[in-house]
């Protein structure tokens, strides 16, 4: 007697959900999948909208990319290995991602498995026993019809992790009469124009919008506590300490020089992850760390859930994909897992080291220091008995990475080829 097909949610219809669904779909085992999709498209965060809090008709807007931005590392590492980009620059507008996203789902067929204006609403365990099926509850947000709900056998969650502000508590906050705004605000530099931006955070978000901002605005304060940045900035944009607190006109920075007077500030400061359809008895979230998960995809206790882009800071197109294949080849049968106390083991193993290197919960899930990610992808790999990703990846990573440290203002105009399995030339 046939083995009956196994029905799948996938949560996002962004990068993670959209590479899962590629996997799902081209397997020796059939699925009978649907994957639910905030969104009126595909594309997730590079979906563009001009609007940040409502969208039309007051629905909920969740759009995290800026007009201008043009990705931080090249096309190389930022496509499937099962379809590769057109031809032209390697470093691309924003628009050519989404482009590139919607071109996928169409190559592969995977529009007809989506539920367009779909929100999830809950996923509850049928159970507690680990192989339990799944609950899930939602709604379409155009009309607010009632909840309808589905079971499912497996569910795999692709949300990411570009949706939620984290902004810091800072002294005198409330009392600041200027613009305050996170950067899933920030859309354009014009409303900035003659006015004095304060940004605070460093990373490349930051960077990015003090370089575009400072087109139109007076003058620009980057602040941050990081060594002075290496790269040299517009004439109007001057680096900063951090800021110690805010005042009804202006800032006072960590090192107690004199009260700058700011028109705006925009937090540059990262994202909370949130699962909201989640109940706490699933899922814990301690100050970004999230547990209990094994090797980062795996639910430990229930093992029928997984997440495909929960690691930051690493080349998330070919690790999706690469996470998405190893968690096709746990529900072909083809991997087993280790035991729930031996997982829990190696879960906690991984964040105390992380903890020797000065990596506390908020960095719990952080791929972005030295060869940390490519480690973790040798992990995922043997996991799914599949090759790893070739080592020119992680030698284009490192070549770009410094010159976007030393020449921020014009690493884009570098375009890359990619040889061999170790081999990459700049053209």
């Amino acid at each position: 007697m046939p083995e009956a097909s196994r029905r799948v949610a996938v949560i996002g219809a962004g990068v993670a959900g959209l590479c899962t669904l590629r996997n799902l779909l081209y397997t020796d085992k059939t699925y009978i999948l649907t994957c639910f999709e905030r969104g009126p498209d595909v594309g997730g965060l590079w979906f563009y909208g001009e609007n940040t809090h409502t969208e039309e008709k007051g629905l909920p807007a969740f759009r995290s990319v800026y007009r201008d931005l043009v990705t931080s590392i090249p096309k190389q590492l930022m496509e499937f290995p099962d379809f590769p980009h057109k031809d032209g620059s390697s470093y691309l507008h924003r628009q050519q991602v989404c482009d590139y996203l919607q071109r996928y789902a169409d190559n592969f067929g995977l529009r007809k498995y989506i539920k367009m204006n779909t929100c999830v609403q809950a996923v509850i365990p049928n159970n507690n026993e680990r192989c339990t099926t799944w609950t899930v509850e939602y709604y379409d947000v155009r009309k607010k019809q009632k909840i309808r709900s589905d079971v499912f056998d497996y569910v795999i969650v692709c949300t990411g992790h570009h949706e939620n502000s984290y902004t810091p508590k800072l002294e005198g906050i409330d009392d600041f009469q200027g613009d305050v705004l996170h950067i899933l605000d920030y859309r354009v530099p014009e409303p900035f124009a003659g006015k004095t931006v304060a940004i605070l955070g460093a990373a490349f978000s930051g960077v990015d919008v003090a370089f575009r901002s400072s087109s139109t605005a007076k003058k620009v304060f980057l602040c941050h506590d990081k060594k002075p940045l290496q790269t040299k900035l517009p004439p109007n944009v001057i680096e900063k300490p951090g800021i110690k607190r805010m005042t009804k006109t202006g800032i006072l920075f960590n090192d107690a020089t004199q009260e700058e007077d700011v028109d705006a500030l925009i937090f540059c400061t990262g994202y909370r992850a949130e699962y909201p359809f989640l109940s706490t008895d699933i899922l814990q979230i301690e100050r970004q760390r999230i547990t209990p998960l094994y090797k980062h995809f795996v639910h430990i206790k229930f093992p029928t859930l997984f997440f495909v882009g929960i690691p930051k800071l690493l080349c998330y197109f070919p690790q999706s994909y690469a996470i998405a294949r190893a968690i096709v080849a746990i529900m072909n049968g083809k991997v087993k897992l280790p035991s729930e106390a031996e997982m829990l083991e190696d879960e906690e193993q991984e964040f105390a080291q992380r903890k020797k290197e000065g990596f506390g919960p908020n960095k719990a899930h952080f791929m972005g220091d030295g060869d940390r990610q490519w480690r973790f992808n040798k992990e995922i790999a043997e996991i799914g008995g599949f090759d790893p990703l070739p080592a020119t990846f992680q030698r284009l990573w490192d070549y770009v990475t410094v010159q976007r440290d030393f020449i921020f203002g014009s690493f884009r105009k570098h375009n890359f080829r990619i040889m061999d399995f170790d081999k990459f030339m700049e053209v």
